[in-house]
């Protein structure tokens, strides 16, 4: 019976997971409520929040509070905006 923690098991801080620079800066949008401009290569654009995000898609809260998920295959960029004050 192995009564290791789980961290030492798997080789401690050496395997952690790598966070990819995108997923940091998503990360900093998300919790500092920062409106982005995201554009599609369809060339629809929408403007909002981060709600939440995975590896396949993102959710924004726009200005009027509807909700947005766009599959970011779909981004051709995003950008931060000023937030309003």
């Amino acid at each position: 019976m192995d009564l290791m923690p789980d961290s030492n098991r798997r080789g401690g801080a050496a395997s952690e997971e790598r966070i990819s620079s995108r997923e940091v800066e998503l990360i900093k949008f998300r919790d500092s409520r920062t409106n982005l401009q995201v554009k599609l290569l369809s060339g629809d654009e929408f403007i909002g929040a981060i709600r939440w995000y995975d590896d396949r898609a993102i959710r924004l809260v726009q200005d009027d509070r509807s909700e947005v998920t766009i599959y970011l295959n779909a981004v051709a960029f995003y950008r931060s905006l000023p937030n309003a004050v």
